[in-house]
């Protein structure tokens, strides 16, 4: 298996130009006029073939073929069409910008003030964070089911936030739920992903905190992963929006999946705070892109690896160009797969069999020693096994599906998948909270029961502060606390 394709070095030669209004740009209209033509024939030529000739995949509905053709061919043209990645990316925002929400959206765009210095951020963040000067701010929206965000919204404030000035900040009991976009590091938005968000929050009755992160090429590798984490830092801080880390959930989709895997192995590394797990909607895990299933999923609507001389090339603008793709790609921070992966959070990996980042995504919870189709629902039918069982990282292939097909919402597959982030976090959830009821143990008497109603009041670390210890581990020396309570490690 080649580490690094001759297909992953490409030109960086393309001028940028600056993200303009979202008024329809009359000047580009011929282009554009070309690509809507462009679509228009390829949807017609496939409804009057569609009885006659199979689809790429025999069980795929009109709709999904569909679907596939025009994303895949408009990829295909884009280069030829269009000047530049900002072209690109205003065709895209002009259009969710005048798509109308669905009335039982929630959506509240939120600023996070980067302080001068930011918050001193070490190793490969250090740079940036000097440079910050107080004035940029880091844009985002909440996103939530109009049901689920008015039942939250007449909670109490928690108590992690009650110092908090933001009117949204973390309510009594709440889980919540930090997204990071896909789009290769270059294009898309919160607002290109708002209707996946919202079926994701309708499905798991959460809140979505989703930070528009800046792209590449103007923002090159880490300037994604300082903004994930800021935005995870003040989603957590007692003066941001005050939640417990151990009530986050990190999330992301491709690209943004990818950029979630990073944020954690940087703040394990640095002994940063951690959500408490993590779902991944098809990661992009490997920048090389060497691993099989890129050439051989043909099926799939995401392009193959770019040609050497391809203008758009995300590896290229991601890693501040071509003549740094063999220094970059496989940084841990980059390509996740290409790092240690212990000590990281539980993930729960969704993905397609049919789609071009399968194999990564079967090698990283391979590598991870996690369990392939751990839930019984969704059997894997992949022939890759993993060395050794383990409830860590779990992977979901869902046979004959494409990237990111929890975004297409007329698959069953996609509701399907939906309700399994629910069931894998509220299971990790109730094992945490076991471990918790585990830690109070009382030498006078106190029953697993009552152990259990302590820990619903008060969180361990709350506990542990009231007895003026550092840590659990600390507690194990007390010798009794006054011969009441000991608290033990877990």
């Amino acid at each position: 298996m080649s580490t690094l394709p001759q297909t992953s070095i490409i030109s960086q030669s393309i001028s940028i130009k600056r993200r303009g209004s979202l008024a329809f740009p009359l000047k580009n209209l011929r282009r554009y006029l070309v690509l809507v033509s462009q679509q228009v024939a390829i949807s017609a030529s496939l409804i009057i073939k569609h009885p006659f000739v199979p689809p790429p995949v025999p069980t795929w509905p009109l709709h999904l073929t569909l679907f596939v053709a025009v994303i895949r061919a408009t990829a295909d043209i884009q280069e030829y069409v269009v000047e530049d990645i900002s072209d690109i990316r205003h065709l895209i925002d002009t259009f969710f910008h005048y798509l109308p929400k669905l009335p039982q959206m929630r959506v509240v765009p939120f600023k996070i003030p980067i302080p001068a210095h930011g918050r001193c951020l070490p190793g490969v963040l250090e740079h940036l964070e000097q440079s910050e000067d107080g004035h940029r701010t880091l844009t985002g929206q909440w996103i939530a089911d109009a049901k689920v965000w008015d039942r939250v919204m007449k909670l109490p404030l928690a108590n992690s936030a009650r110092d908090s000035k933001d009117p949204f900040a973390a309510r009594e009991g709440e889980k919540v739920i930090l997204y990071t976009h896909g789009g290769g590091y270059i294009i898309c938005s919160t607002a290109t992903h708002r209707e996946l968000l919202w079926r994701i929050s309708r499905a798991t009755g959460r809140r979505i905190f989703s930070v528009d992160y800046r792209l590449a090429p103007e923002h090159p590798y880490p300037a994604a992963l300082q903004d994930a984490s800021h935005a995870f830092h003040y989603l957590t801080d007692p003066n941001g929006c005050g939640f417990g880390p151990e009530n986050v959930t990190a999330s992301g989709d491709s690209a943004g999946g990818g950029l979630i895997v990073a944020m954690m192995m940087y703040h394990r590394d640095y002994n940063l705070r951690m959500p408490s797990k993590a779902v991944l909607l098809s990661p992009w895990l490997d920048l090389t892109m060497s691993c099989e299933s890129w050439m051989t999923n043909t099926m799939d609507y995401l392009p193959s690896p770019p040609k050497f001389e391809h203008k758009f090339n995300p590896i290229s603008f991601y890693c501040s160009g071509r003549d740094k793709i063999k220094t970059l790609a496989r940084h841990p921070y980059i390509s996740p797969l290409w790092g240690n992966l212990s000590g990281l959070p539980p993930m729960l990996i969704q993905c397609g069999e049919a789609e071009r980042l399968r194999d990564e995504c079967a090698l990283f919870t391979h590598k991870a020693g996690g369990s392939f189709g751990a839930y019984n629902k969704h059997p894997c039918k992949s022939k890759i096994q993993p060395q050794h069982q383990s409830h860590h990282v779990e992977l979901d292939m869902y046979p004959e599906m494409v990237h990111v097909f929890q975004a297409i919402p007329f698959l069953p597959e996609s509701s399907m998948a939906l309700e399994r982030m629910l069931e894998f976090m509220e299971r990790k959830e109730a094992d945490k909270q076991a471990e918790r009821t585990e830690a109070v143990i009382d030498i006078g008497g106190i029953t697993k029961e009552q152990g259990q109603a302590i820990v619903e009041w008060m969180a361990v670390e709350e506990f542990v502060d009231s007895l003026g210890i550092r840590s659990i581990e600390d507690s194990t020396h007390l010798g009794g606390c006054g011969g009441e309570t000991v608290i033990c490690s877990a």
